[in-house]
């Protein structure tokens, strides 16, 4: 809606916004509100008309969007086009006693009196705002349930491997190195076959616990299966990985025969840096993978490091 034929007085324009099925307020090129509507009134929890005109337009805006808007609303006076309702703005806007409302907005120009306003349809969108919210909440509810090991709390194999892929991409992209480590359990089926399945379990999420604690913030752990974890180290060379792996490794294995638990670490490393290099998911896991048997062979409660020969390639 486009209104370039001046009006005559301000009782047109204010019969004008009275009768429209919107709320609606009109600012000058200053953005002080100059008339509202009874319906944009009610809508802000104010009492009277006289308690919003003449006062900025930043009394409907929290605080941290009004620089912001001031800036905007200085372009669409200078070059703005008008905007439909469904194709406008959403914002948040503020009432009178402090609650945030959600609002579709619809901009205009006005013409009035040689100078130039603009008008404003507005609609309460806040039921709609707290539906979505709703159902974005339970999405990613359901997104970190399909990601998480319940037992454990850590990611599953499926998080690992979506993170990995991500690695993959950005060192391809960018040239951001990363490192793989897969980590096996040491004899932990004669914990569950000696101590029963629920002291494995209390072992499995001690693990997860102390593995977690010594890794970096920026690090994903992960628990892949039955007495297998892995972590991806985003960013890590070499020397970082297995510094933070060899802490891991000295820590889980302290504290395990404090409690008199028989079970020790073998870890395979995979380091990825070549940024020319096709990465897979299947090739780095195969050879993080054998660099953890071979620790198992070797002696086991050791860190291997997988061959820079071995197959990493996309198959």
């Amino acid at each position: 809606m486009t209104l370039r034929t001046p009006l005559r007085t301000d009782k047109t324009l204010a019969e004008l916004i009275e009768v429209i099925p919107d709320a609606a307020l009109i600012v000058n090129t200053k953005g002080h509100i100059v008339l509202v509507n009874r319906m944009l009134v009610n809508m802000f929890g104010y009492q009277r008309r006289k308690d919003m005109v003449g006062q900025s337009m930043n009394i409907l805006l929290p605080d941290q969007v009004r620089q912001h808007h001031d800036q905007h609303m200085r372009y669409f006076f200078e070059q703005g086009k008008n905007r439909p309702m469904g194709k406008g703005f959403k914002f948040a806007g503020i009432k009178a006693n402090g609650d945030t409302i959600y609002v579709d907005i619809m901009l205009s120009h006005v013409e009035f009196d040689g100078k130039n306003f603009a008008i404003a349809f507005i609609r309460d969108t806040t039921s709609n705002k707290i539906v979505e919210d709703r159902i974005r909440r339970e999405l990613e509810r359901e997104r970190k349930l399909a990601m998480t090991d319940h037992l454990t709390g850590l990611e599953n194999r499926r998080a690992f491997v979506e993170e990995l892929e991500g690695n993959i991409q950005s060192l391809a992209e960018h040239g951001w190195q990363f490192a793989v480590c897969f980590i096996d359990l040491d004899d932990f089926k004669l914990v569950n076959d000696n101590l029963g399945h629920q002291i494995g379990d209390d072992v499995l999420q001690k693990v997860a616990h102390i593995l977690k604690a010594n890794c970096r913030g920026s690090d994903l752990v992960a628990r892949i299966g039955g007495d297998e974890f892995a972590t991806i180290h985003a960013g890590a060379s070499l020397q970082d990985a297995m510094h933070v792996l060899e802490r891991v490794r000295s820590s889980i294995v302290q504290e395990l025969s404090a409690d008199k638990i028989p079970v020790t670490l073998s870890m395979g490393l995979c380091h990825c840096y070549e940024q020319q290099r096709h990465y897979s998911v299947s090739g780095i896991l195969s050879a993080a993978d054998q660099a953890m048997y071979e620790a198992k062979q070797q002696g086991k409660n050791q860190i291997k490091i997988a061959c820079v020969d071995a197959d990493l390639d996309s198959q």
